[in-house]
């Protein structure tokens, strides 16, 4: 029960972590989930995990890697396999060799070997730390592409030399000729399991399929499978377990593309279950070693021989020594590489790409779980010396990286003008084309269409919504806030304006009133707005507990509303309505190119408060009759959206890389919705 508890606490950390993150953007989610792991570490609730390395990697890192091959730019990783070959297996053995002798002369009580397995262990970056940072720190694609493909192959390098370091500490004995010979037979081995098995797969499920079988949760049943079943075939024939599960899961990329209706729908439900599957079990990784942290800690902490201080400089030093060898590596095989090719028209490599490059060289849970693995005792029987302070200097890494690439390194991303350009020309670009389909879905408006084509309008406007906002937690600026008080303003001036027609009665302006005085206090005093919020939706939802019968009263008095009070709402109605249209003629007559990013967003979001009047005001009898009409005009925008980006890409407004990119995504959109529409 207590363990039930503790995986019960990690999925709640996993979701806290994420509410937090939108509280805190700054720091990365990884670290947040880090810090709720140690405090679930530090709390009695009677449970304890340990990690034991083998399992952690069959259960979170294969799986892990295997989607990341499947969603890995296949394109971009061959573009660039020469660098990322170069990093995945040069820098990573350049590492065990420098790092190795570093870590000897520094800290002596450390032996040579054992150096080694330290920085065996330091070596990989961590796909799944390396992935995270992609949402949240913007940079140039390039670089996404060489680190998300050296983190797919490094571990399988980092790994084999960590095992023959840990060999030649625990036996005495070391062979270079055997270790290179041994290297290439499990690094090769590996990549023809991983295909030979997805190949043997595929047979099978065409058997399959020759039977009748065509269930789809059959059929992901057998693809969730396939990682952990790959994996540990691999390890059983003593070959790189982690490279068997990249290359299946590249294979399966490849194969997932074939134009077949059956696999079309698996790809629907492949990308939604897996996308969950990785949500939780990234969240894991970093809930899993934090909690491993505090037990770590207070051994060397206390009884390690060194002074705290010592370790902690340690640590820094391998820190820095890290991100400088990287740092050489990647600078001076871009140097080379550039004379090389004798590019005197083409740029030379930029100083601060290189530094971005070696930053991002984030450690993670592949370092932590093999630093766990080392051995307690020789083969003479003696203790494996230092083993614990070799354990916690590479968890003080992760650390330590990890929050270099929180807080260090968007402050240089950021600067990169070049590549936030591109993302805003992207964002412009997608805005450009819904509003296009809006106003082609407007001049397709007839009598019969008309509920249906409304509804998906506002679904138009709903995403054109989102981008103008962005995906990250949109913050007011000074400027919206006194925007959005001036609409106020204008509020007031046309309902008086009603009022004094007699379009309006004095009570509906009281209460229109005494609802833009909350809208007012709510923008000038924010935080006390959302306390008092707060309390009010807590003191409803008490009510709601404790006197379930009121509240059903309360919603029959609104079903059974007198013609007074359904003339009061219809009167309130028609001010909201006046009001939104007027604010919208006032926004569209003040935008300009210096204010678009302000007043846009803002247009969009009132044009939205109007569809949703016109949805309360419309009757039962002009809603849409059935979804099927309504999923007939999303494919008919689908379509548009469609003709849109061809017509922009013939005409050179977007690259052929952008393109492909929104073709993409709406390829997904459309079968989702011909999903949608079969159910």
């Amino acid at each position: 029960m207590e363990m039930f508890l503790f995986v019960l606490l990690l999925l709640v950390a996993i979701f806290i972590s994420n509410l937090l993150n939108r509280f805190i953007p700054f720091v990365s989610v990884p670290l947040i989930q880090i810090g709720l792991g140690i405090l679930i570490a530090l709390l009695p609730i009677g449970a304890e995990l340990k990690l034991n390395p083998e399992l952690f990697l069959v259960m979170f890192i294969a799986p892990l890697l295997f989607n990341d091959g499947k969603r890995t730019d296949k394109k971009a990783l061959w573009r660039l396999r020469t660098p990322i070959l170069l990093l995945a297996l040069g820098l990573v053995f350049a590492t065990v060799l420098i790092i190795g002798y570093f870590v000897n002369w520094m800290i002596p009580s450390i032996p040579l070997a054992a150096a080694f397995a330290l920085a065996a262990s330091l070596a990989p970056t961590d796909a799944v730390a390396v992935g995270s940072l992609s949402g949240r720190i913007h940079l140039p694609k390039r670089i996404m592409n060489l680190l998300e493909g050296e983190a797919l192959i490094n571990d399988a390098s980092g790994l084999v030399s960590f095992q023959f370091a840990i060999a030649a500490m625990v036996t005495g004995t070391f062979s270079l000729l055997n270790a290179s010979w041994s290297f290439l037979v499990i690094a090769i081995g590996g990549v023809l399991v991983g295909l030979i098995l997805s190949f043997l797969k595929f047979q099978f499920l065409k058997w399959v399929r020759g039977l009748g079988m065509e269930d789809v949760t059959f059929h992901m049943l057998i693809q969730i499978l396939t990682p952990f079943l790959i994996y540990l075939a691999a390890e059983e024939l003593h070959v790189s377990g982690i490279l068997a599960v990249v290359a299946a899961g590249v294979v399966h990329a490849v194969e997932g593309k074939k134009m077949d209706p059956q696999q079309v729908k698996l790809n629907v439900v492949s990308k939604s279950t897996w996308s969950v599957i990785v949500f939780v079990l990234n969240g894991l990784v970093f809930l899993i070693l934090g909690t491993q942290l505090p037990s770590i800690a207070e051994v060397v902490w206390h009884d390690s021989g060194i002074s705290n201080t010592q370790v902690t400089i340690y640590i820094l030093l391998i820190t820095a020594a890290l991100i400088l060898l990287r740092f050489i590596w990647v600078f001076g095989f871009w140097q080379f590489d550039h004379f090389r090719k004798n590019n005197k028209t083409k740029q030379k490599p930029a100083f601060r790409t290189a530094i971005l490059t070696s930053l991002s060289g984030v450690r993670g849970a592949v370092t932590l779980a093999t630093a766990l693995s080392i051995p307690f005792f020789l083969d003479n029987g003696a203790l494996f010396p230092q083993r614990d302070l070799i354990i916690f200097i590479a968890s003080g890494v992760i650390l330590c990286s990890l929050l270099i690439a929180t807080f260090i390194l968007p402050i240089l991303a950021r600067s990169n003008e070049a590549d936030v350009g591109n993302i805003r020309l992207e964002r412009a670009v997608k805005i450009k084309i819904l509003r296009n389909v809006i106003r082609g879905l407007h001049e397709q408006i007839t009598p019969e269409n008309k509920a249906a084509t409304e509804q998906v309008m506002q679904q138009y406007r709903g995403r054109i919504h989102d981008l103008q906002q962005g995906n990250s937690g949109h913050k007011m600026s000074a400027d919206e806030k006194a925007k959005r008080l001036e609409i106020i303003g204008w509020e007031r001036e046309n309902m008086q304006k009603l009022r004094d027609a007699d379009q309006i009665s004095a009570n509906t302006v009281y209460r229109y009133e005494s609802f833009l005085g909350m809208m007012e206090s709510a923008l000038k005093q924010k935080f006390l707005a959302r306390i008092k919020t707060f309390f009010m939706f807590a003191r409803r939802a008490l009510k709601l507990l404790l006197h379930p019968k009121k509240f059903k009263n309360a919603q029959l008095k609104v079903e059974n509303a007198t013609e007074k009070q359904k003339a009061a709402f219809a009167e309130i109605r028609f001010l909201r309505e006046e009001n939104e249209k007027l604010i919208i003629r006032r926004l569209k007559s003040q935008i300009n190119e210096e204010n678009a990013d302000l007043i846009g967003p803002l247009i969009t979001e009132h044009k939205m408060f109007l569809d949703r009047i016109g949805e309360e005001r419309m009757r039962p009898s002009d809603r849409p009759k059935s979804n099927q009409k309504v999923r007939e005009i999303e494919l008919m925008g689908i379509q548009m959206e469609r003709d849109n980006i061809q017509s922009m890409f013939e005409s050179g407004s977007i690259s052929r890389d952008l393109a492909r990119d929104l073709r993409q995504n709406l390829n997904m959109l459309e079968t989702y919705t011909i999903e949608e529409e079969m159910a």
